[in-house]
């Protein structure tokens, strides 16, 4: 009986409520605004350490929106949005890529209460901003004549062969991937931080 009530209650905590979705939309706008501003400024070693900073940035935001909504699917939901900011520029390559990674990062993060656990958290999260590093380079291996279309109309011949040779160079892939899941990962443990010392204290989650 009391086994029954507990899976009861774990599928009502895990059901979205229009304030979940009203949480995540707000959040993730903010955090889209953030990848914009450091796309826009980290060149130009944003493709190396992009990813890395993106992630530290944002790891408290998304630390906060986590622990607010603490139910299944963060991750994923958060992933099509992003998925669709890229589509917006022509990239519809990315939401695939984004969307498969989402999955996989619910995958990670499967279990009771895993996003209000800050270590399970970080390594869910480090693996959605690898996931958003490797959105340059998959799309070489899988769609190279379609993504090269949409690439030579943004970038310049030059701007295009720098941006190749950190996604087609895989000491320079690895790279990024490692700085991204470490900008998540210390994003994730300032977040948490941030968490004991002043939004709980606030009320706010």
């Amino acid at each position: 009986m009391q086994a029954s009530t507990q899976v009861q209650h774990t599928e009502v905590s895990n059901k979205w409520k229009m304030r979940d979705f009203i949480t995540l939309a707000i959040f993730n706008v903010v955090m889209l605004i953030v990848i914009t501003i450091v796309g826009m400024i980290a060149h130009p070693l944003g493709y190396l350490v992009g990813g890395g900073l993106t992630a530290l940035l944002n790891g408290p935001i998304y630390m906060v929106m986590s622990n607010k909504i603490g139910k299944r699917g963060i991750l994923l939901f958060s992933a099509l949005i992003l998925g669709l900011y890229f589509v917006a520029f022509g990239y519809v390559q990315y939401l695939i890529i984004l969307t498969v990674f989402g999955v996989i990062c619910e995958l990670v993060m499967w279990g009771s209460d895993t996003y209000r656990d800050p270590l399970r958290n970080a390594c869910g999260y480090g693996l959605y901003y690898v996931s958003y590093s490797l959105c340059g380079v998959l799309p070489l291996i899988f769609f190279r004549d379609q993504y090269m279309a949409v690439l030579k109309l943004s970038y310049t011949p030059s701007k295009l062969e720098n941006m190749l040779y950190y996604y087609e160079t895989p000491s320079m892939v690895i790279l990024m991937c490692i700085c991204s899941f470490v900008g998540a990962f210390a994003g994730c443990m300032a977040g948490k931080a941030l968490l004991k010392k002043h939004v709980k204290k606030a009320k706010l989650v």
